[in-house]
């Protein structure tokens, strides 16, 4: 039977809003449930995350520092938090970037159901893009990104951006996934448009909705 093993990347640095990860990490970890603790694995080469993890009695990995650079790729990260921890290839990663912090463990736990029911080897979350790709061009030289001749939005293909809120997939297929975690025989899961914290601005949206929520009670456990 596969074991469920929850991953939570979390890098020290960051570009656009400064030690992100530790304004985030404790969202996500309050989601998981207790008995499931012992199957959360950090990797991060924080030591103020490790920290915090080691008080919680969370597993974690102390990531090399050639696996924590700008240029790093996930599906590397990946690969050598199961080679350090030695998961078999039956068992399941569900991967969790901190950057989504609305995320509930309703939505993490629906998703996976989600992707037991269609016997997929991997998952990602899909949304609706705001900008159609049909409408979009290079900046260097003004060429169309897709070529068409198409004017009338109706005719143009209905198309989704494809998001990390949560990625799962069976370790013995990561080495048919690409670096940005799917291939063709991904499953997609449907959201809505959510907050990803990338920049200030977004961490601020994130704490302004939560306080509205809480004044309007709303559960933030609940999907």
């Amino acid at each position: 039977m596969s074991k469920v093993w929850y991953v939570i990347p979390a890098r020290r640095n960051s570009k656009g809003l400064k030690f992100k990860n530790r304004k985030l990490l404790e969202y996500t970890l309050s989601t998981i449930p207790p008995v499931l603790k012992k199957q959360v694995i950090v990797t991060t080469d924080d030591e103020k995350i490790l920290d915090e993890c080691l008080k919680q009695d969370i597993s974690c990995i102390s990531r090399k520092s050639h696996l924590a650079a700008d240029d790093t790729d996930i599906k590397s990260v990946m690969k050598d938090v199961m080679k350090t921890k030695s998961i078999p290839d039956e068992d399941i990663i569900v991967m969790l970037y901190l950057t989504y912090p609305e995320r509930s463990w309703h939505h993490i736990h629906d998703t996976l159901n989600f992707f037991v029911r269609n016997n997929s080897s991997s998952l990602l979350c899909a949304k609706e893009v705001k900008s159609h790709p049909y409408l979009c061009i290079y900046e260097e030289n003004g060429q169309q990104i897709v070529k068409h001749n198409l004017y009338r939005r109706q005719d143009y293909p209905k198309c989704l951006e494809i998001s990390h809120y949560v990625c799962i997939f069976f370790v013995g297929e990561i080495k048919k996934l690409n670096k940005n975690m799917y291939n063709k025989d991904t499953t997609y899961y449907r959201i809505d448009q959510v907050i990803d914290v990338d920049h200030k601005k977004d961490f601020d949206s994130f704490i302004e909705r939560k306080k509205y929520d809480k004044d309007n009670s709303r559960n933030w456990d609940q999907p």
